[in-house]
């Protein structure tokens, strides 16, 4: 919707408000922080892109689209954090923001034209839609204002400054070096870089990078994309990753700044750059340190500091091994976060957000039953409850309880809102069904023949995440046939897809559905 419409939406609710209580004094109080809190709001432009580019070319200014979930706990990790913050949210006056949600009408074609990864992605665009850079959304807001900032100047977007970086780094300006090292490779979807290069290229980068700040972010990026199958790096070499990991890990600005990479590639990173040892626990023993500091970081949010504590399970796992028992120490200290994070989250956003992650670390620790019943509480409070149902089947499935876990994954289909949202938890529970009760053909060709009927009246909705889910259904449903004699089944529900793809709008995306299942 456009400012006008809005304005004049509002003014139209002021109307009736008014006619329907013609006595009551106005109060000055209450419509003072209405204005301010409304000055501390996002103005999205909700699910309507090309309107968004109209206005873009209007007022000659970039569009920020969000694309999220109303399910997704990075997404709400988003707005109970960036998305509140004064200055992020000033920031965006100088942008046309639009929020695109993936079960939204459209969303998931715009979702694939733009080469969407993933929930949540912030891409910033110019009006004639060419991409100016792409955010994770996971980076502190002072460092995504800063990429706001630059990229509202103009010039180069990512692309050409990564080619300009690559081949005459003497050229870039401060601000494109921030631009390039805040871009999200986690969501770049092979854009920038092919998935098989991006180890190189980062290497290159935080070689050709102009401060230790920056080099050391792209190293630490680089080693964390390495595949964990890699040979084992030179003597040398790993003597340079020792250095760049004592250096981080004594910096409390670039611990924050790389917690990411850290959280979830550092021990990774530890067995890259020193063989099983003491040179090996030492740098094993810093990252807990550093990371503990994150923890005790109050400025930072709830789910930021309850996902330091992955990094101490996996440091446990890289010593002793994925089946053996997390001592007593490390389970009370995964259950204090947790009832610590439980208690912390407040809004809907922050328990979004959060509870998933406490319920996770919990199961990692051992503690299944703590994490089920973290869980199983929070179905009440939430507004999005079907999204735990399938961890709670996974929780079910682990303690032998198949009848629990399948019927943990039909509620949360059940009760899944949003047709892209509904095709994805269809999908689950059709899985969990091959993988719990094979030989239950009658309910799993009705389970999967109501999934199929998701694309029924949805003729623009076989794009990205939903064509990846189908394809996910569509190889499981051909291994299950081969194992189970379900040709027959098979074959119906090709029929039934045929029904559903007839309705598609877009060419592309109606050979695709109706190449699904069809035998190699």
């Amino acid at each position: 919707m456009r400012p006008l419409l809005a304005s004049l939406a509002a003014l139209s609710v002021l109307a009736v408000a008014a006619c329907g209580q013609p006595d009551k004094p106005a109060d000055p109080a209450a419509a003072a922080a209405a204005a301010g809190a409304e000055a501390h709001k996002i103005d999205w432009r909700e699910g309507d892109v090309e309107d968004a580019f109209a206005e873009a070319a209007e007022a000659n200014k970039p569009v920020l689209l969000y694309w999220g979930a109303v399910w997704c706990p990075p997404c709400n990790q988003l707005k109970a954090g960036l998305f509140q913050d004064p200055e992020f949210v000033a920031r965006t006056r100088d942008f046309i923001p639009v929020y695109l949600d993936g079960d939204s009408k459209g969303a998931q074609a715009w979702g694939q034209r733009f080469g969407i990864k993933g929930y949540p992605t912030l891409i910033v665009l110019r009006p004639d839609r060419t991409e100016i850079t792409r955010l994770s959304g996971g980076g502190d807001p002072e460092k995504v204002e800063a990429v706001l900032k630059a990229a509202q100047r103009g010039g180069p977007n990512a692309s050409e400054l990564l080619q300009r970086a690559l081949a005459d780094p003497g050229r870039l300006s401060a601000d494109d070096w921030t631009l390039l090292s805040e871009y999200g490779w986690a969501v770049d979807a092979g854009r920038l870089v092919k998935p098989d290069e991006a180890t190189g290229v980062l290497e290159r980068l935080a070689r050709a990078a102009p401060t230790l700040i920056l080099q050391h972010r792209f190293a630490l990026a680089a080693l964390a994309q390495r595949p964990k199958d890699a040979p084992a790096l030179p003597a040398a070499r790993q003597a340079e990753v020792r250095a760049l990991l004592d250096a981080v890990l004594s910096s409390p600005a670039e611990v924050r700044a790389n917690r990411g990479a850290l959280i979830y590639s550092g021990v990774d990173v530890i067995k890259a750059a020193a063989p099983a040892g003491p040179e090996r626990a030492r740098l094993s023993a810093a990252l807990i340190q550093a990371l503990d500091r994150v923890y005790d970081d109050a400025t930072l949010g709830t789910q930021d500091r309850l996902s330091t504590t992955y990094a101490d399970i996996a440091v446990f796992r890289a010593q002793a091994g994925k089946d053996a028992a997390v001592p007593t120490a490390l389970r009370d200290k995964v259950r204090q976060r947790a009832a610590w994070a439980d208690q912390s989250a407040k809004t809907a956003y922050e328990r979004q957000s959060t509870i998933s992650t406490a319920a996770n670390l919990l199961s990692e620790a051992g503690d299944k039953t703590g994490a089920e019943a973290l869980l199983t509480a929070e179905l009440q409070k939430s507004k999005t409850p079907y999204y735990y149902m399938p961890e709670l089947a996974d929780l079910a499935e682990a303690r032998g309880d198949k009848a629990a876990a399948v019927d943990w994954l039909r509620k949360g289909y059940e009760t899944a809102e949003g047709p892209a949202t509904r095709a994805q938890w269809g999908v689950l529970y059709v899985d969990g069904l091959i993988r719990l009760t094979p030989r239950d053909k009658t309910v799993i060709e009705t389970a999967a023949g109501q999934v199929i009927g998701e694309l029924s009246g949805q003729p623009d909705s076989y794009h990205q995440r939903t064509r990846q889910r189908f394809d996910t259904l569509g190889k499981s449903l051909t291994d299950w046939s081969r194992a189970n004699n379900g040709a027959a089944v098979l074959e119906r529900l090709r029929g039934r897809i045929a029904e559903a793809c007839a309705a598609q709008t877009d060419a592309d995306a109606r050979a695709a559905c109706q190449s699904w299942l069809k035998p190699a």
